[in-house]
């Protein structure tokens, strides 16, 4: 509706509401893409620990050698690091420092937790 100037004073007509029906949707759409968003992302995680266990190597680097890979060989970051941990058996040298080491760190690693909640 619209009054002496043309300026819009309101409307009539039937009105729809859809909040639940686009909600709904929009929940749909999320219960269905989630889990493979998560699924994706622990696959990058753990490639990205194993990049930091072998090479030392921080978070943040890790991550930049993995984008860096997937760039250089147009490879999905997500299929790059899903093929490096599928492989990850495929590495036989496990140093006896390596594990004396690491069999250190998770037999002691509780008593450097912060126990305060």
């Amino acid at each position: 509706m619209l009054d002496a100037t043309d300026a819009v004073v309101g409307a009539s007509g039937h009105y729809i509401d859809l909040t639940d029906v686009l909600e709904q949707g929009h929940r749909d759409n999320l219960d269905k893409t989630l889990p493979k968003l998560f699924e994706a992302r622990a696959v990058i995680e753990q490639a990205k620990g194993a990049l930091r266990l072998v090479y030392g190597m921080n978070e943040e680097q890790a991550f930049k050698l993995l984008q860096w890979r997937s760039q250089e060989n147009n490879t999905k970051l997500r299929a790059l690091a899903n093929r490096l941990v599928a492989e990850l058996d495929s590495l036989t040298e496990v140093t006896s420092a390596l594990r004396t080491e690491f069999d250190h760190l998770i037999m002691t690693v509780h008593e450097r937790v912060n126990h305060r909640s």
